[in-house]
């Protein structure tokens, strides 16, 4: 006689009885979906969706990654080692934390992230991709760029920052891009005209172009700028801007035209400025000399000196590390050792001491490179003392 039964209590199941088939599979069904579940509740959102598969998530072309228009919300994890171009543009990734790769991506030099709506930037983001060459983030909603935040990046050469909503930029940003070539700064909300970019030789040295168009800028430092280097001045930016009119603003764009600069040439008619006072219009800067400001038409400048003095002629021209010879009046080269009383310097520039009458005239530097020339007239005017 069997024992009686608590009530409630399961049936004990006999040792020799096995599942039937059909319940096994009800079974395995059972545990796959739980364990499906509680992946998706250990890991965030798009996680699992933006692991690297070059079949699904991006495009796979030997060492480049082409990940754009995916509707990743998160960098692909597992990125190969051989990683040297990926492009993420076109997504949802809207905070690039320091941690979206854990591993050094020592090959890998183009990093694109336009159009991702991108409004965080870790200050550790770019720990493990100091090789890069080439950072593209524009079209996002940065709004800020903290200090140092681009400072392990000490190869890269060209930084795409247009078309954000930057209004803030510490100065100390850009510290530590020591190869950095190309800055794009333009259709942001700047109104501080970062002058210590290009002014500070110390710290973006091979600086050629900063583009500070369309942004809020409306009283650039005028008197800072005239005295660049023609080769800086070649590749700053800055027209459609809300510029105050002044005299000084024109002669400063008017010198750059006529030495023929990039950055005056290419955007003549968009250097417009606001006049002052109850006017209120707007007129173009070069048209400052006509009939709004009366503003003296400008002229270069001669050089002048007293006899005996010491002068020094600078053959400014728009591109650097050129190679620089100099003829005077008297269409002579100017040669190392000539009994002359002009001779080169090592940058390039002309000395002439003492100054004599008979060095009045104009005198040309030629500056050539492979692929670059250039010619510099100086007018020298000499007087004698009474």
């Amino acid at each position: 006689m069997l024992p009686p039964r608590r009530a409630g209590a399961l049936p004990e199941p006999s040792p020799s009885a096995s599942p039937s088939p059909s319940l096994r599979r009800v079974h395995v069904r059972w545990a796959s979906y739980l364990s499906l579940s509680l992946a998706l509740l250990w890991f965030p959102s798009g996680a699992l969706a933006s692991t690297l598969n070059c079949h699904k998530t991006c495009i796979c072309a030997s060492n480049i990654l082409s990940c754009s228009k995916m509707n990743l919300t998160t960098v692909p994890t597992g990125l190969p080692l051989y990683t040297a171009v990926l492009d993420l543009s076109y997504n949802h990734i809207a905070r690039l934390r320091a941690e979206w790769t854990t591993v050094k991506l020592t090959k890998l030099r183009n990093l694109l992230l336009s159009h991702n709506g991108l409004h965080f930037l870790s200050t550790e983001a770019f720990l493990y991709v100091k090789h890069l060459c080439y950072l593209d983030l524009s079209s996002n909603n940065l709004r800020q760029l903290d200090e140092f935040i681009f400072e392990p990046l000490g190869q890269l050469e060209v930084l795409l920052l247009y078309n954000n909503r930057i209004s803030q930029i510490d100065r100390s940003a850009f510290q530590g891009l020591h190869s950095l070539q190309k800055l794009y700064l333009s259709q942001n909300m700047i109104s501080r005209f970062p002058l210590e970019l290009v002014k500070d030789k110390t710290s973006l040295e091979r600086l050629s172009l900063m583009d500070v168009s369309s942004n809020r800028i409306k009283a650039p430092p005028i008197e800072e700028l005239q005295v660049l280097p023609a080769w800086i001045k070649n590749g700053l930016y800055f027209h459609n801007n809300p510029l105050i009119c002044g005299c000084g603003l024109y002669s400063l764009l008017a010198h750059w035209h006529i030495r023929r600069l990039n950055s005056a040439l290419d955007f003549k008619d968009e250097y417009t400025c606001y006049l002052p006072g109850p006017q209120k219009g707007r007129v173009g800067v070069l048209d400052l000399n006509r009939d709004h400001m009366n503003c003296s038409t400008f002229r270069e400048a001669d050089e002048e000196a007293w006899l005996e003095q010491t002068l020094i002629l600078r053959c400014d021209t728009k591109h650097r590390d050129l190679s620089k010879t100099w003829v005077t009046p008297g269409n002579v080269v100017v040669t190392e050792g000539a009994n002359q009383t002009a001779k080169v310097l090592p940058d390039g520039s002309l000395q002439i001491s003492p100054v004599k009458l008979e060095d009045s005239g104009t005198y040309t530097c030629h500056a050539v490179s492979e692929a670059l020339n250039e010619t510099f007239y100086v007018v020298f005017k000499v007087f004698a003392v009474l």
